[in-house]
């Protein structure tokens, strides 16, 4: 039997970037609130993301109209985006950065980091929009041992520091020793830890971890509250004025391969991100609705030994850090490339591809080839030498003996070596890769010449490494909303008390991926979400609502 705890105005669930940036509107509109995350850690999934907030409108000459215009050309023909609801969006983003800068949570821009189709798209700028954020890890006072820590990146310093010409390697590993020492967050913990601490030191709101939510309570078509199980009890908390639904998306479902038309499928996300907001919404007739496809990456287990913070799920690392770096390449199990290796965007498409004929998968299993040259060189990526490194990856001095080893059509050494000529040349004719300024400087080697994404896989011995097909957190399939982020029926009509954000909710006003524009999406749509709850507009002062 259920016991009733408190009330509140408003409960979130999730303490995650969503929830957090709920909780610090909400107090800042005089609202109670109250979070409810379902694991032992607050975050969520942002905290193991690079932490980056793609912002339109903020920048000097920079507006929401020309934001709309990139991602236009950014979904190219993928259609049926919501070109209204995506103006709403952005309109948010850029009215919520500016709020939660008031409030404290300051955004950094990354200096001279240009939109990733710039400059052939409509709109994009050459830096401006791309911002980040980083905290002292002591400022989170109690709460800093319950944030999540990321697994897939080195924290310490900035997105400018790793990615911008004024460190070299020397300076870049000198400074993350004394910044890691220092406790300075960056990347996805600098982020969430910003809002943390406004939402839970500052603002002293109630967050109570352990507590998965189960049941969505209604009064007939109203949400009312919700039922949550905590230490093998069940707890009611009734919200008055709404429930935010920030759960994230649903990787670590069972059927979350299924559900994306994928032959492989696991998260990069933490296991309680588990598709929880469906179960929830559409007991009560929320449309489950298609956004964009799904964003996955290709990622790989180096080290069985590596979990995920606080479980016994084994890590499946992201290879941002490698697919981009020179004397690299993916093959299929012909032994072809089948796409740009360097940005992951630009490879998933092939990645789905089934052969009719055939009847398999065109392009999986797929494997990451590299040579003696990357192994010496790059020593510092996620598959950096370590022990038990060259037991998990396949090794020989021949690209053919490499191919009888891993079960590769023997075109390997062709691909190969069409590959070299062009990499010598800087030149990747066949994908474009290294082709994108914003690709080159993220994702290569900045000193290697004469393209930082390309270079010779010449020199032996040659290395195999199977590749899986990993989750970012960002699903295709997820919850409808309006403007105001209120979850939405088939019919339109919206589901009075219950509102949603980030990957839970569908992008149905954008179908295609842009670096940043997730974060963004989240926070900006809760912080629209309790506007719609209090009942205010964006623009009305929060000091007049205390």
């Amino acid at each position: 039997m259920a016991e009733t705890a408190d009330s509140h105005d408003v409960i979130c669930i999730g303490a995650g970037l969503g929830g957090l940036a709920a909780a610090v509107r909400a107090r800042h509109l005089g609202l109670s609130v109250l979070l409810l995350e379902a694991s032992p850690f607050i975050g969520g999934g942002a905290a193991y993301s690079g932490g980056l907030c793609w912002i339109p409108g903020l920048g000097e000459g920079d507006s929401i109209e020309a934001g709309a215009a990139y991602l236009a050309y950014a979904e190219g023909e993928h259609g049926f985006a919501d070109g209204g609801l995506r103006i709403g969006v952005l309109a948010a983003m850029r009215d919520a950065a500016r709020f939660y800068g008031r409030a404290g949570i300051s955004l950094d821009v990354v200096p001279g980091n240009p939109d990733v189709f710039y400059p052939q798209a409509p709109g994009s700028v050459s830096a401006g929009r791309m911002f980040e954020a980083s905290l002292a890890g002591e400022a989170l006072g109690d709460w800093r041992d319950r944030l999540m820590p990321s697994p897939h990146y080195r924290i310490g310093l900035t997105h400018h520091e790793f990615y911008g010409p004024d460190l070299d390697a020397a300076q870049q590993a000198a400074l993350l020793e004394k910044r890691r020492a220092e406790d300075f967050l960056t990347f996805g913990p600098g982020l969430t830890g910003l809002f943390a601490k406004a939402a839970l030191v500052e603002g002293k709101v109630p967050c109570l971890t352990g507590h998965r939510v189960h049941r969505l309570l209604a009064d007939g078509e109203r949400v009312t509250g919700v039922e949550a199980e905590a230490d093998g009890k069940t707890v009611r908390f009734i919200a008055r004025l709404g429930v935010l639904i920030a759960t994230g998306g649903y990787g670590w479902a069972g059927d979350a391969a299924d559900l994306e038309g994928l032959p492989d499928f696991v998260d990069a996300g933490p296991p309680s991100i588990a598709g929880d907001h469906l179960t929830l919404a559409t007991a009560l007739g929320a449309a489950m609705v298609r956004g964009n496809g799904p964003q996955f990456c290709l990622g790989a287990t180096v080290d069985s030994g590596q979990l995920h913070p606080g479980t016994d799920q084994v890590l499946c690392r992201q290879l941002f850090d490698v697919l981009g770096m020179p004397h690299t390449l993916v093959v299929n199990r012909d032994g072809l490339r089948f796409g740009d290796e360097s940005y992951y965007v630009g490879i998933n498409e092939a990645l789905r591809a089934w052969d009719p004929l055939g009847k398999r998968w065109s392009n999986f299993p797929c494997f990451l080839i590299f040579d003696e040259q990357y192994r010496r060189k790059y020593a510092a990526t996620g598959l950096g030498p370590g022990e038990g490194y060259l037991d998990r990856v396949a090794r020989a001095d021949s690209l053919a003996a490499l191919a009888g080893k891993i079960g590769v059509d023997g075109q390997l050494a062709a691909t190969v070596a069409r590959f070299n000529d062009n990499a010598l040349r800087g030149e990747d004719p066949d994908f474009s890769r290294g082709a994108s300024a914003f690709v080159r400087r993220r994702y290569g080697d900045r000193q290697h010449r004469p393209n930082a994404n390309l270079g010779p896989v010449s020199e032996p011995p040659f290395y195999a490494l199977p590749l899986r097909l990993l989750g970012t957190g960002m699903c295709t399939f997820g919850l409808s909303t309006d403007t105001d982020a209120r979850v939405l029926r088939r019919d339109g009509s919206a589901v009075e008390g219950l509102f949603a954000t980030g990957n839970a909710v569908a992008t149905t006003e954008f179908r295609n991926y842009v670096t940043g524009y997730a974060n963004s999406r989240n926070f900006a749509m809760a912080y629209a979400a309790m506007n719609a709850a209090a009942g205010v507009s964006p623009q009305t002062p929060a000091s007049s609502l205390r």
